[in-house]
């Protein structure tokens, strides 16, 4: 019960927190100052315009959903290369991947590769190469994040397959 009351007496005091007025005072030298303190007994509280919030659980207007069609291209982020159930031969197990948009990525976004579900470090690049896979079979796929961790696109998984030329198992064309 005590709990209960404590949690009530924060509830109201942070909304009565929020919902002080705001007064901007200026001094004899022309600096504007904003505060929440009555600076004096005749003073005014300023009209604040209503805040706004988008929620991020909702894309924002003209990014799909369902407000009908989009006036802004959805990013679309694919691997295409290597294509998925590819055999790789000959590369002395170093793998080049290569990523496909419909729109120019963002500067500041970066690509983090994940192959076998272990995130490498991130790239700003639509390519890069792995110096060496292992043979046998193995899985990438790919986002697109901001500098927060926010995942803008990400890709379907691959597998693909690294594979050694050998007497038995030739290069073929």
């Amino acid at each position: 019960m005590k709990y209960l009351i404590l949690s009530a007496c924060l509830i109201m005091t942070a909304s009565f927190a929020l919902a002080q007025p705001i007064y901007r005072v200026v001094d004899e030298e022309g600096n504007v100052t904003y505060t929440d303190q009555r600076p004096s007994d005749n003073a005014e509280p300023m009209e604040l315009p209503e805040l706004n919030v988008l929620d991020s659980r909702t894309p924002p207007p003209g990014m799909g959903g369902n407000s009908g069609e989009s006036d802004v291209e959805a990013l679309d982020l694919s691997i295409s290369s290597p294509e998925n159930e590819e055999n790789i031969f000959g590369t002395g197990n170093s793998l080049t991947v290569a990523l496909e948009s419909n729109v120019e990525i963002p500067p500041t976004a970066l690509i983090v590769l994940y192959l076998n579900g272990e995130a490498q470090d991130p790239v700003q690049s639509l390519s890069y190469t792995f110096d060496f896979i292992p043979r046998g079979s193995h899985t990438l796929r790919a986002e697109l994040v901001t500098g927060t961790g926010r995942v803008l696109a990400e890709t379907d998984t691959v597998t693909f397959f690294m594979r050694q030329a050998s007497r038995l198992n030739p290069p073929g064309p």
